[in-house]
C-alpha cells in the first residue's frame, strides 16, 4: 500500500477514534454534572436540625429490592415519630424526579440571645421595654438574618437547581422548588417514597445537612416529608354507632343542661358580651386550601345571626395552588365562632397554607410554617387562630418545631398573639390509627363491647404547636348552661372510647379505637418559660398545657353552617380555641389593641384574681384503664386554670 495513502487511513482511524471518545465522554461529563455535591467535591458537610423521617435499619434484602411489588413488614425503617414505629408492609423506592419538591430553607436568627431578653422584658412592669411592641421593619433590622445570609442561601440553591426561588419579608424562610436530585445535591440527603396511612407519600431517609460555610446560617430545611402533617382538631357529633364507651361529663353541682349552642351564645356564657363587638380589632386564621365555601358559609351564618357582613381576606402562605379542600367544616367552626364570639372585627384574613386538599395533598411543614409566618410579617392581625395539631416529636425532628418557635416569637415581639388548640386525643396525641386519627389506643371485638389495647397507655404526650411558649394553649371542657346562655357549670371534656376511622356517613371503616378527651400535659422538647415555673413551682421545667379552656364537647358545641345547611353540631379543641379568639379580640378592641401575648400576666393574675376565671374541678382526661390526668383546684394539666370571664378580665387591663 502507498506510504500517502496508509497514512490518509491512519489519520480518518485516528479521527474516528477521537469522535466515538468524544461521544462516549459526553454523557459521562453530563452525569457527572448532576452527581451530588459531595461526589463533585470534596465538600465538607455540617448538620442542621433536619434529622431523617425515615431512620434506615437492618432492613431485608427483599424490602429493598425496587423489583419487588411489595414488601412484607419490616421494611428496615422506622418513622422518626413518637414510639419510633416500624414502617411495615410498604414498598420503599426513591423518589422520582418527576415529582416536585417544595423546600423551605430555615435560616438562623441574628442575636437569639436578645431576642429572648427583650421578650421577657415585654412582660415585666417597670422594664424599659415593657409593652413596647415593635413593628416588622424594627424586628428585621434588629433580630432577623442579614441580606447576605440570604444570597449566600439563594446562591447554594441555585447552583443545586432549585427554582422558583422566594424569600419570605422577614429573611426567615427561603423557600424553592425542585426534586429529589436538587435535595440531594443541595442537602446530602436521599428521598424515598412508600406508603403510609393509606396514602403515598415521601420523606427523608437521611439527615439534611448544608455545606459547612452555611454552617452558621441555615437552620433547618423544611418540606422533606409529607407523610407526617397537621390534622384538624373539631369533632363533630357521633352516630350511635361509632361510639363504645362514651362518657358523662357533668360537673358534680352544676343545675344546667348540656345542649348545643349558637356561635352568639358563647359571648353571653362567657362574659363577652359586656364589652363592645372587636370591631377595631384584625383577626387571622390558619387555614389550607381554597375559602370560597367558607366564606359563603360565614355570609350566610352573619345574615341569619343579624350580624354584619364580615370584611374577609384570603392571603396563601407562600407559592403554590389554594386546591379545594373539600370539607369546610374545620375553617366554619372557626370562622362562624370568632365572628359570634366577637360581635364582628375589622377584618377576618384566612391565611391559607398552600396545595392543602381533601387528602393532604401537598401540605407540609414547609407550607404551614410559612403561613405562620405571612401571618406575623404582615403584622395586620393582632389575634391568629390555630386549630391544628401535630405530632411532637415529628416537629422536633424534621425542625419544624424551632422554627415555628422563632416565628411565635417574632409574633410575640409584635404585640400578637397565637391561640392554639390543645388537642383532642386526651394523653394520646402521639398515637394514630391505620388511619391517621390520633388518640389511637387499640382495636374493639367483634361486639363493640371492649377494647383491646396494643399501645403503652402509660406514655403520654402533648399536640404541638400547642406546646410552644409563645402561643395560649386552649383545652377543652363540657359546657352546663341555663336557658341556653347563662353558665352553669363545666367539666373536662372527655367523651370516652369511639371508632376512630369513619367514612363519610360517619360508619366505622375497621375495628380502631381512639380517644375523644381535651388535650394537655408535659411537652417532650420545650422549656417552661420562666413565668410557668414561678407561677407552678421550681419542679416544672417543661412547657405544660393549656392555659385556658373553653367549651369543646360535641353534644354542647357550635350549631354551624357547613355547605349551606344549619345546625351542623361541631365541637373539638377546635372550637375553645375560636371562643377565647372572639372573646380577646373584644378586650383588644376596648383597649386599643394595646394588649400582647398574655399568658404571662395570666399565670402571675389568676391565683390571686379567681373572679377572673371559672375554675374546672371536675372529670378528667383519661384516656383508659384511668390513664391520663385529674383536675384541681387551681392549674391543672387538664383545663390549665379554667375558663374566663372576659369582662371581668378586661377590667385588669
Amino acid at each position: 500500500m502507498p506510504k500517502n495513502k496508509q497514512n490518509k487511513q491512519n489519520k480518518q482511524a485516528g479521527h474516528l477514534i477521537s469522535k466515538r471518545f468524544t461521544l462516549a465522554v459526553l454523557p459521562l461529563a453530563l452525569a457527572a454534572a448532576q452527581l451530588p455535591l459531595n461526589a463533585q467535591a470534596a465538600t465538607t458537610w455540617a448538620a442542621t436540625r433536619t434529622n431523617a423521617f425515615l431512620i434506615p435499619g437492618a432492613q431485608s434484602t427483599t424490602a429493598a429490592r425496587a423489583d419487588v411489588k411489595s414488601a412484607a413488614s419490616p421494611t428496615g425503617y422506622t418513622l422518626n415519630v413518637n414510639g419510633a414505629p416500624k414502617l411495615a408492609n410498604t414498598r420503599v423506592t426513591p423518589l422520582e424526579v418527576s415529582q416536585p419538591v417544595h423546600v423551605t430553607v430555615v435560616l438562623k436568627g441574628r442575636d437569639d440571645a436578645k431576642l429572648n431578653e427583650f421578650l421577657r422584658e415585654l412582660n415585666q412592669p417597670g422594664s424599659r421595654n415593657y409593652h413596647h411592641y415593635l413593628n416588622s421593619r424594627e424586628f428585621k433590622a434588629r433580630f432577623a438574618p442579614t441580606d447576605a445570609q440570604v444570597q449566600a442561601v439563594i446562591s447554594h440553591l441555585r447552583s443545586s437547581g432549585f427554582g422558583n426561588i422566594e424569600v419570605s419579608a422577614n429573611n426567615k424562610l427561603v423557600s424553592a422548588i425542585g426534586n429529589a436530585n436538587n435535595v440531594h445535591s443541595a442537602f446530602n440527603a436521599t428521598l424515598k417514597r412508600f406508603n403510609y396511612r393509606n396514602k403515598s407519600v415521601y420523606g427523608n431517609d437521611s439527615a439534611a445537612q448544608v455545606p459547612n460555610k452555611l454552617a452558621g446560617v441555615v437552620d433547618s430545611v423544611l418540606g422533606l416529608q409529607n407523610a407526617e402533617v397537621p390534622h384538624r382538631l373539631l369533632h363533630r357529633l357521633l352516630p350511635a354507632s361509632a361510639l363504645i364507651s362514651p362518657r358523662t361529663n357533668r360537673a358534680p353541682d352544676s343545675t344546667g343542661d348540656q345542649v348545643t349552642h349558637q356561635p352568639t351564645d358563647f359571648a353571653q356564657i362567657y362574659g363577652a358580651s359586656n364589652l363592645p363587638p372587636a370591631t377595631n380589632t384584625t383577626v387571622g386564621i390558619i387555614t389550607w386550601g381554597d375559602m370560597t365555601q367558607t366564606i359563603s358559609d360565614l355570609n350566610q351564618f352573619t345574615q341569619s345571626a343579624g350580624l354584619d357582613t364580615v370584611n374577609t381576606l384570603v392571603v396563601p402562605g407562600g407559592q403554590g395552588t389554594l386546591a379545594d379542600d373539600g370539607d369546610p367544616g374545620e375553617w366554619d367552626l372557626d370562622s362562624q365562632d370568632i365572628i359570634g364570639v366577637s360581635g364582628g372585627v375589622k377584618q377576618l384574613i384566612f391565611y391559607a397554607a398552600v396545595n392543602g386538599d381533601s387528602q393532604d395533598s401537598g401540605l407540609t411543614s414547609a407550607t404551614l410554617t410559612a403561613a405562620y409566618n405571612k401571618a406575623t410579617t404582615d403584622n395586620v392581625a393582632k389575634i391568629i387562630n390555630v386549630s391544628l395539631g401535630v405530632d411532637e416529636t415529628a416537629a422536633s425532628g424534621d425542625g419544624s418545631l424551632a422554627a415555628d418557635d422563632a416565628i411565635f416569637q417574632q409574633a410575640a415581639a409584635q404585640g400578637q398573639i397565637f391561640s392554639v388548640s390543645s388537642g383532642d386525643a386526651g394523653v394520646y396525641q402521639w398515637s394514630y390509627s391505620p388511619q391517621g386519627a390520633p388518640g389511637f389506643i387499640g382495636n374493639y371485638n367483634n361486639a363493640g363491647t371492649a377494647v383491646s389495647t396494643t399501645i403503652d397507655l402509660s406514655k403520654y404526650a402533648v399536640s404541638y404547636p400547642a406546646s410552644s411558649p409563645n402561643v395560649v394553649a386552649v383545652g377543652g371542657t363540657t359546657l352546663s348552661t341555663t336557658n341556653t346562655t347563662t353558665w352553669a357549670g363545666e367539666t373536662v371534656w372527655n367523651e370516652g372510647v369511639a371508632y376512630a376511622d369513619l367514612d363519610s356517613n360517619g360508619n366505622p371503616v375497621d375495628n380502631a379505637a381512639r380517644i375523644w378527651a381535651t388535650g394537655g400535659g408535659v411537652s417532650s422538647f420545650e422549656a417552661a418559660p420562666s413565668w410557668q415555673t414561678a407561677a407552678l413551682g421550681s419542679s416544672v421545667t417543661k412547657r405544660t398545657v393549656p392555659d385556658v379552656a373553653f367549651d369543646a364537647a360535641s353534644s354542647t358545641g357550635a350549631l354551624l353552617i357547613i355547605k349551606g345547611q344549619p345546625n351542623q353540631p361541631v365541637g373539638g379543641t377546635s372550637l375553645a380555641s375560636p371562643i377565647f379568639v372572639g372573646g380577646f379580640a373584644r378586650i383588644e378592641s376596648a383597649h386599643n389593641n394595646s394588649i400582647g401575648l398574655p399568658t404571662a400576666g395570666f399565670y402571675q393574675t389568676f391565683p390571686q384574681n379567681p373572679s377572673l376565671i371559672q375554675d374546672v374541678t371536675s372529670g378528667n382526661n383519661n384516656g383508659y384503664g384511668n390513664h391520663g390526668y385529674n383536675p384541681g383546684t387551681g392549674y391543672d394539666y387538664d383545663t390549665g386554670w379554667g375558663s374566663l370571664q372576659f369582662s371581668n378580665l378586661s377590667a385588669t387591663y
